[in-house]
């Protein structure tokens, strides 16, 4: 499934190889064109939701309501952020292969496929 992801971005960026640095770079600019302040600096600074919910705004701004989204202080919080990003993931078309206990454990691989899924769908 990875292997999928990084062929599909090297073509899309003409790029020897694609790294995760590439995608924290991309997930920045775009979060920023947003008008959004907040900024990564690696997967694990995913885990409480709150950036994927504002890439995914950024993506596609019509279907995020801030209204469910939490302060992603506690384990509660997390999870439902996590949740959130995966239905607006799902609403706009993602394919999913990552459960919302893999985004607040911040699982390197599982959020690598999630961001490469994103991208190809912005493109």
């Amino acid at each position: 499934m990875e292997f999928h992801f990084v062929k599909l971005l090297q073509k899309m960026e003409s790029k020897d190889k694609f790294t995760e640095a590439d995608m924290i770079q991309w997930v920045n600019a775009k979060v920023k064109s947003a008008g959004k302040t907040a900024q990564i600096k690696t997967f694990k600074d995913l885990r409480d939701g709150l950036f994927l919910i504002d890439l995914l705004y950024a993506i596609r701004p019509s279907v995020v309501n801030y209204k469910f989204v939490t302060p992603g202080k506690t384990d509660e919080e997390r999870m439902n952020n996590a949740k959130y990003a995966i239905t607006v993931a799902r609403k706009i078309g993602c394919n999913i292969f990552l459960v919302w206990e893999d985004i607040v454990e911040g699982k390197q691989k599982s959020l690598f496929c999630l961001i490469g899924e994103l991208m190809t769908l912005d493109a």
